[in-house]
């Protein structure tokens, strides 16, 4: 059923509409006229039961009025046992009351019958019926009931007079039941009030259902003929969202009303968007999932020395030259669907080549369809050769202070070894030499030291990494300098992991800075104190070792100076320890982390990856 339903459903509204309302409007109407049928023929019974019921009270009082058939028969003068006699004296007493009764009522037959004589007494109007005065009813006849019960009772069928509506009423003197009271009116003259009472339901119930129709039909015209303005209206504004509906009166107005207030704002919102993308600096373009471009913006003209007419619907390879081998991910994006956020390359424009920065991702619409991607594009050249420019202004100014803390730190040994010599030139004792020369040479180890560190920071020697268990490297690096931090009166605190995995690294180098981090962990600490060392793994691709301090701290105005090149908080120091410690680490692909609070301590984290056997899965 349903499935025929949705087979054969019209498709449009107009249509849909009659099939729904002309059951909804005219099924109740004839609804109630079948009811009004049903209930006016129900109506016209129990009116004629009321009105010969009323007939049958007027005559019981006519009866009453004068004695009752008791009251009358002590009149009555004959022979006791005559019936006939006693019939006859009773008819003439009440003749008049029912032929008069039956003359104010047309149609309708009225009479008397007496129990004990077990005979019609009147039967009106007599001209008629006086034939059956002195008759008794048939052993079915109704009456009977009426009489036995005491009860009125009201039928219909073929009795007496014929097909008719009886309507009876008992007699009751000194509370028994001495005979019954009858009005009644042929069936016929009902059924002629009821034919013409449901004629005139059958022409009401059509006129209704004309109107009715009327009524649908004209609601359906202007329903559809609204729908029909507003789907030509948006038909309209897909294309040009200027172009309002025009205005219709009632609720459907109001719908067109906010239909034109929504395409309003989405003008209002267009071009604030356009006017956005119109003023950026970077291009913006999308292209659809043909890899045709579908927009760009006045500055992606610029960059691609284009008009949008020119460009907008071609494809996306001809923005650049075709024998360029380049791999593009505005292409990547819209194949693969991966985003891209500012990736660096050269773009092989048709005449020239740009260095940009290019982010791209998915465009879908409202619905959550792709429609392609959009890419943002940034021209960079210029920037890059800033950056170039400053790179090397950088690394001037960073060989710059390197050459004058080397000849800061190269000075004092070689002043001192200058007036040695001066004034051993003029000395002939073998004890000054001997004394003086000792003095000359550890000034020139210094100046050995000095430059050792220097080609040190510079990186001269790569690592040599082999697989070590960094547990290991801390006990031994904790060996060299127990005796220096007992005669400190430090404490030296030690939670080593367990099951830490293997690192790759240059023993010496790692210890080295190991010992470096360890010796200045122990020189903040002016009075008895104590250095925690904890190694750990942070994650499953690194392994860290983490040594603390509770000394003085690194004041916060030159914590950032701490892995500057000869910069040295200490009077003796020549800076470059944790700028040596610093490219070491690098070189390994880790990082030192520093964490220091003044007066209260401090915290460095040496951060290695763990070697790839272990984060093989």
């Amino acid at each position: 059923m349903f499935r025929f339903l949705r087979r054969y459903w019209p498709s449009t509204l107009r249509l849909q509409l009659m099939l729904i309302l002309l059951p909804v409007v005219g099924l109740p109407i004839i609804a109630t006229g079948y009811v009004l049928k049903l209930r006016g023929y129900e109506a016209i019974v129990e009116e004629k039961t009321v009105h010969l019921q009323g007939i049958n009270a007027l005559l019981a009082q006519h009866l009453q009025d004068q004695g009752g058939y008791r009251g009358l028969l002590r009149e009555y003068t004959g022979a006791a046992g005559d019936r006939g006699a006693q019939i006859h004296f009773l008819n003439s007493r009440l003749r008049a009351d029912t032929d008069e009764v039956a003359q104010a009522f047309p149609e309708v037959g009225v009479g008397y019958f007496h129990l004990g004589l077990n005979a019609i007494i009147t039967y009106g109007p007599s001209a008629q019926y006086d034939r059956t005065v002195g008759m008794t009813i048939p052993a079915e006849h109704p009456g009977w009931k009426v009489m036995a019960t005491g009860t009125p009772m009201t039928v219909s069928g073929d009795l007496v007079r014929g097909n008719i509506m009886n309507a009876m009423l008992p007699i009751k003197e000194d509370g028994r039941v001495v005979g019954y009271i009858w009005a009644n009116e042929f069936l016929d003259a009902i059924d002629q009030q009821a034919g013409a009472m449901r004629l005139a339901v059958h022409w009401m119930t059509l006129l209704g259902l004309c109107l009715s129709l009327v009524v649908v039909f004209f609601v359906i015209a202007q329903l559809t003929s609204s729908m029909e303005k507003i789907k030509q209206g948006l038909l309209a504004l897909r294309f040009d969202l200027r172009e309002p509906i025009p205005p219709i009166k009632g609720e459907i107005g109001e719908i067109v009303e906010a239909i034109n207030a929504l395409a309003q704002a989405l003008l209002e919102t267009r071009s604030m968007h356009n006017n956005i993308l119109d003023s950026l600096s970077d291009a913006v373009i999308t292209v659809d999932s043909g890899s045709k471009v579908s927009y760009i913006n006045p500055a992606g003209c610029e960059l691609f020395e284009c008009q949008a007419s020119e460009i907008v619907g071609k494809p996306y390879r001809t923005l650049s030259r075709d024998d360029a081998n380049f791999s593009s991910p505005i292409v990547d994006t819209l194949q693969s669907g991966r985003e891209h956020r500012g990736v660096e390359l050269d773009y092989p424009l048709p005449h020239r080549t740009l260095r940009v920065m290019v982010s791209s991702s998915m465009l879908f619409d409202g619905r959550g369809h792709q429609l392609g991607v959009v890419a943002i594009i940034r021209d960079i050249s210029e920037t890059l050769s800033l950056r170039q420019q400053v790179a090397r202004a950088d690394r001037l100014a960073a060989i710059g202070e390197v050459a004058a803390g080397i000849a800061h730190e190269l000075r004092t040994p070689l002043t001192s070894i200058r007036g040695f010599v001066q004034y051993l030139q003029g000395s002939t004792d073998p004890k000054e030499w001997q004394e003086y020369g000792d003095i000359i040479v550890r000034e020139v180890d210094g100046l050995n030291r000095i430059v050792s560190e220097v080609l040190d920071l510079v990186g001269t020697r790569p690592p040599r990494p082999i697989p070590t268990n960094l547990n290991q490297l801390v006990e031994e690096t904790l060996f060299m300098v127990r005796d220096s931090a007992d005669n400190s009166r430090v404490d030296i605190v030690v939670e080593l992991a367990d099951a830490l995995p293997p690192v790759d690294i240059d023993q010496g180098q790692i210890k080295q800075v190991l010992l470096n981090i360890i010796i200045n962990a122990i020189q903040a600490i002016s009075e008895r104190g104590e250095i925690r060392i904890v190694t750990s793994t942070p994650d499953e691709k690194s392994v860290s070792v983490c040594v603390s301090d509770n000394g003085c701290g690194i004041p916060a105005a030159i914590s950032e100076r701490i892995f500057d090149p000869f910069f040295s908080t200490k009077p003796t120091g020549t800076g470059l320890g944790m700028a040596i410690a610093r490219r070491i680490v690098e070189d390994h692909n880790g990082r030192i982390e520093i964490e220091s609070v003044e007066g209260q301590g401090s915290s460095v984290s040496l951060i290695l990856p763990a070697s790839p056997e272990e984060k093989a899965p």
